[in-house]
């Protein structure tokens, strides 16, 4: 009797979300490299069994190995992804080293980090999680993409790409090529300076000593050479061929394909927002992983450096101040400003601990660690290829992660009085339920958190006609810029005020907008603050 669920007929929670989703996406046709699952429910007395019948599955299908990453029931929800938190790892094909890999990840799920990520989205952890075995592609290129889709279009979308396999960029090791663009308008294009390329290896060339050469995948009719580096658990580090040093890693119509893709992906899991994880062999693109996009990525891209700082990518808007932590054994006091070299899995376990605010050196703000400072409103700057040499340790900083810049700042801002009554002076506060009466701690205003893909427009529509007149004035808080439902500014006089990757519908008549808008948590400990614009469109 099998043990193991083809992609194909994954469909419950026992397969995890992550294959559940694409089994989705290869019934319905899409293009999903053939895998296997071993569900939740097997004890480890039974892997070796389940380690035989992966082996048999994988002959004649994965010539580079095996892959086996995570598939837990609660990971790529709507507003948790727990991107990068569990383990992936690629091994080649022998019962050893797949039983072992197997272990590995699916002991990630009892791992602190995971738990404390978990607690901190209001989640109880999985206890356990499938683990989904892929065969490793050898791609040409490979990456990321996020995008809204509405209508059957990409109506905004963020691509970013690098040659070989997408691992250095979503561990953030890697700045990708990024492009952006809204509807069919490609906006701005972003080089990448991409020294190495990472591809998995046939036994044979890894066995090559660093300064051997080896062919490289492309999408054309001309093979390259590539000179190895070095290898490890199964990749090759190969230097990138020097043909492709002032080329475009993805074309334009390969980028067609791509957000033609994201359309068929979002509408067949039923999703507004996608974020999809691809790779373009010569057979053309596949889906390696598709999930909803919890928080929409700015436009943002390179920034000019302010006088005395530094410039960066724009990954997580909002602006903090603290004092510069380097990333090390221990976690860095909370409310420091984390300096790491990459936003990898040790950045993430530091995330939890209440930074201020991230920069980092590589990375993109489609790596998995920007994908949770996101979720978890941390103001982040990836692409400083200078913070860890040139900011000192202690060193205050102002990091601006809507406008990607980070420079020192004079003095670190006082302690807020937790309760007193000027903690929230010309502040909005910002609420999911309609405040039954007007607030006594001093605030200006309250924002209602509005998301149009989930919130009841109807019931806003009312509580806030019903609210707005008021001695406190209450708009509405739509995050990231998210557009509006269409029935909430023509019906109830709003204007609405769009900057910096933020947007409020702001009752006429209530005077001007507070200075800033600011989240609490339930102890009413301050979580972040944003500086609001005053400029109506």
């Amino acid at each position: 009797m099998s043990i193991l669920i083809p992609l194909m007929r994954c469909a419950s929670l026992h397969a995890g979300a992550k294959a559940a989703a694409l089994g989705r996406l290869q019934r319905a046709g899409l293009p999903v490299p053939d895998s296997v699952v071993i569900p939740t429910g097997i004890t480890d007395g039974d892997l070796a069994g389940a380690v035989e019948q992966v082996l048999t599955w994988a002959e004649r299908r994965a010539p580079y190995g095996l892959i086996a990453r995570s598939s837990a029931p609660g990971e790529d929800g709507a507003t948790a992804s727990f991107a990068g938190l569990y383990t992936s790892v690629v091994t080649p094909c022998t019962a050893g080293r797949v039983l072992e890999a197997v272990r590995e990840v699916r002991s990630s799920a009892s791992s602190p980090v995971v738990a404390r990520y978990a607690a901190a989205r209001g989640l109880a952890p999985d206890g356990e999680l499938a683990v989904l075995i892929q065969p490793v592609l050898r791609p040409a290129l490979a990456g990321v993409l996020a995008s809204v889709v509405r209508d059957g279009a990409c109506v905004s979308w963020r691509i970013e790409a690098v040659r070989g396999l997408a691992e250095p960029l979503v561990s953030g090791t890697q700045t990708g090529e990024i492009h952006i663009g809204r509807g069919p308008v490609t906006e701005s294009v972003v080089p990448c300076s991409q020294a190495f390329l990472h591809l998995p290896g046939t036994r044979e060339e890894l066995e090559l000593p660093p300064g051997e050469w080896t062919t490289v995948p492309t999408t054309g009719r001309t093979a390259l050479r590539a000179k190895i580096a070095g290898s490890c658990a199964g990749v090759l580090h190969l230097r990138t061929p020097a043909e492709w040093a002032k080329q475009q890693v993805l074309l334009p119509d390969q980028r067609e394909d791509l957000l033609h893709l994201a359309v068929g992906a979002a509408q067949v899991l039923g999703l507004e927002q996608i974020d999809i994880e691809w790779a373009i062999t010569t057979d053309g693109p596949t889906v390696l992983q598709a999930r909803p996009l919890t928080r929409p990525i700015g436009d943002a891209t390179a920034s000019t450096p302010p006088a005395g700082g530094w410039g960066g990518l724009a990954a997580v808007p909002g602006i903090a101040t603290g004092p510069a932590a380097r990333l090390g054994p221990e976690t860095p006091p909370e409310g420091a400003v984390l300096i790491c070299r990459a936003l990898g899995p040790e950045a993430a376990a530091a995330l939890l601990g209440g930074p201020a605010a991230v920069v980092s050196t590589t990375g993109g703000p489609l790596s998995h660690t920007a994908i949770i400072a996101r979720e978890l409103g941390i103001p982040c700057v990836t692409n400083v290829p200078a913070a860890v040499d040139q900011i000192p340790e202690g060193m205050v900083l102002e990091v601006d992660g809507t406008a990607g810049t980070v420079r020192p700042a004079s003095t670190v801002p006082a302690p807020r009085q937790e309760n007193g009554p000027d903690s929230y002076d010309n502040a909005a506060i910002v609420t999911t339920l309609i405040p039954a009466a007007p607030a006594s701690d001093g605030r200006a205003a309250t924002l209602v958190l509005h998301d149009p893909r989930a919130a009841d427009v109807e019931v806003l529509v009312r509580a806030v006609a019903a609210a707005s007149d008021s001695t406190e004035p209450l708009g509405i808080l739509l995050p990231d810029g998210v557009p509006p439902s269409p029935a909430l500014p023509q019906h109830l006089g709003f204007d609405l005020h769009c900057a910096n990757g933020i947007a409020v519908l702001w009752p006429k008549g209530a005077g001007e907008l507070p200075r800033r808008v600011v989240a609490l948590d339930a102890d009413t400990h301050v979580l972040f603050e944003h500086p609001l614009n005053r400029s109506a469109s």
